[in-house]
């Protein structure tokens, strides 16, 4: 009986070391046929829709945008491609959408070759894998939506934490909103009643860890 071909795979990483770390651990140590390696999601997008591989290895964060885009664009039209991101931003918030989307793994770059040699083999297998970091952020995303709930906001409320978060200032956010400045500033104070927070700061940070904005 022949040998059965060696799993195809796509690599979509900017960062050049950890590129060709990532390609030596494919084709040598695993054995794999590297099909492709892109540094763009664009690059990554027409690559995988030519080679249609078993497996892309993706990068969450590229110069022309995030590897999510990737899987939104390419994804339906891979079925039978597996997915396994990487990321070196360790927040809830990303893990919760890589599941929302269907991703079969997802590993932290703070991880050792071995973590991500163990995530290769079981996405390829059929399996999900988060590492335990990625798996450790989902579980306290999952408790922070509870609590975020648990906290009853409203969807002005979160427009405006929304806003004051990404740097509006009370009068443009008011203005987007179509509401009075006054207006913004009681929705202010209400959140910051409603989530225990008292500096303004501190209502930023919240947003980013809840995922109502990412991180600058």
């Amino acid at each position: 009986m022949p040998d059965k071909p060696s799993a195809r795979v796509v690599l979509v990483e900017d960062h050049t070391m950890v590129r060709q770390l990532f390609a030596h651990l494919v084709r040598e140590e695993l054995g794999l046929k590297l099909a492709a390696d892109c540094t763009t999601a664009t690059e990554g997008i027409a690559a995988l829709l030519r080679e249609k591989p078993d497996l892309a290895i993706v990068d969450w964060m590229l110069p022309d945008g995030r590897g999510f885009d990737i899987v939104r664009a390419a994804g339906p039209k891979l079925p039978r491609t597996r997915w396994l991101f990487v990321s070196s931003n360790e927040q809830g918030h990303l893990v919760r959408e890589a599941v929302s989307l269907g991703v079969h793994g997802f590993v932290m770059k703070r991880s050792d070759l071995a973590t991500l040699r163990t995530a290769i083999t079981r996405v390829l297998a059929g399996e999900k894998y988060y590492c335990p970091a990625s798996s450790r952020l989902l579980v306290e995303k999952m408790v922070d939506e509870g609590q975020a709930v648990g906290a009853n906001l409203t969807e002005r409320e979160r427009a405006v934490l929304r806003g004051f978060a990404r740097g509006e200032n009370p009068k443009l956010l008011a203005g987007r909103l179509g509401l009075t400045k006054k207006t913004v500033y009681n929705h202010l104070s209400m959140l910051k009643d409603k989530l225990g927070l008292h500096e303004p700061a501190d209502l930023v940070h919240y947003a980013i860890k809840h995922g109502y904005v990412e991180a600058p």
